[in-house]
């Protein structure tokens, strides 16, 4: 039999962070549509911006991202005053890889549109990420400054201090966010995260809150159900996820989580119903098709098991406990 079950489930629980639902398929038909009276527009009104930005958008949405850039590059020669070309043409640059242009870009538009709190937040979120912090905090307290009541300037900060280490800092400026804007749920599932990862009971109040806030929020729901599966509140975290699952069908990891609970519960029947939803929800997910196979091997199922774990390799060759299970079923 295989060993180190319980390690497996270590490796393997969902971190929040890292739920994301995957994107959602374009209609290709309604694009196309779209796009061609877009393209229409501009060959009748070549001197207009806002139609090579809107078709812009529509070629990012399509991943098509070096003519997107093109378009809204035109559409910035056209008319530098609107800030939201400089923002997508930033997004548009980090979407291709090329940090040092997004920057480039979104530092432009700071300049040029010191007064735009959407371009001052912009330009301290993409410093975030590029791991600017120093010059991130700088142009957020110039903000806050100007606009000493803005929850998100605060919520930006207090990110920003979380990734430095200065977690009191973190704390302060996102109680004040949250203080300032009681529904800004963001905010109240970081207080969370922060405090959980001090092994701190007030966590779980910050979680509650985000879903008070929002009873229908799936990240908040989702944050919320992950604190009391990691806290031992096995039919609260189920209760939640369920929920998760009538607010939004096709959330995928409500299912996975779900599913784990009940397969350390030993209730196998009930853990291969999750993880058959969720791979028809999630149809190139290895996770599922992995815990499928887990389930079946639990269940003594051994040519399914082996069958679903080949096809959690399939769409993830390097998956290592999938590799490890498939050694054990004697597979190669």
């Amino acid at each position: 039999m295989m060993k180190n079950i319980a390690f497996l489930f270590s490796l393997l629980l969902v971190s929040i962070l890292a739920c994301k639902n995957e994107p959602k398929p374009l209609n290709t038909v309604a694009v196309d549509q779209i796009f061609a009276t877009l393209s229409q527009q501009i060959e009748q009104n070549p001197d207009k911006s806002e139609p090579k930005f809107q078709r812009a958008k529509y070629l990012n949405e399509s991943s098509k991202y070096d003519e997107a850039i093109v378009d809204v590059r035109d559409a910035i020669l056209l008319d530098s005053t609107q800030a939201r070309y400089y923002h997508l043409l930033s997004d548009l640059f980090m979407d291709i890889n090329n940090s040092s242009k997004s920057l480039l870009t979104i530092r432009t538009a700071g300049k040029l549109f010191p007064d735009s709190v959407k371009t001052q937040l912009k330009l301290s979120e993409t410093l975030y990420i590029l791991k600017e912090y120093q010059e991130s905090i700088v142009t957020l307290n110039m903000l806050i400054g100007k606009q000493p009541q803005n929850a998100e300037a605060y919520f930006m900060l207090g990110l920003v201090f979380r990734e430095m280490g200065e977690e009191a800092k973190a704390i302060n400026a996102l109680q004040t966010s949250t203080e300032l804007d009681p529904n800004l749920i963001d905010a109240w599932i970081l207080l969370g995260n922060i405090w959980e990862a001090k092994d701190a009971p007030i966590a779980k109040r910050y979680y509650s809150t985000a879903t008070e806030v929002d009873p229908n929020n799936v990240s908040a729901l989702h944050s919320y159900a992950f604190y009391l599966q990691n806290n031992n509140d096995i039919e609260g975290a189920l209760a939640l996820y369920k929920k998760i699952n009538m607010v939004d069908p096709k959330y995928p990891d409500a299912y996975l989580n779900a599913g784990i609970l009940y397969l350390e519960a030993q209730k196998v029947d009930q853990a291969l119903e999750q993880f058959n939803i969720m791979t028809k929800v999630a149809q190139t997910d290895a996770r599922g098709f992995f815990f499928k196979g887990l389930t079946h091997y639990q269940m003594n199922n051994l040519a399914d098991a082996k069958r679903e774990v080949q096809n959690a390799l399939n769409f993830n060759p390097d998956y290592p406990q999938a590799l490890e299970l498939m050694k054990e079923l004697g597979g190669k």
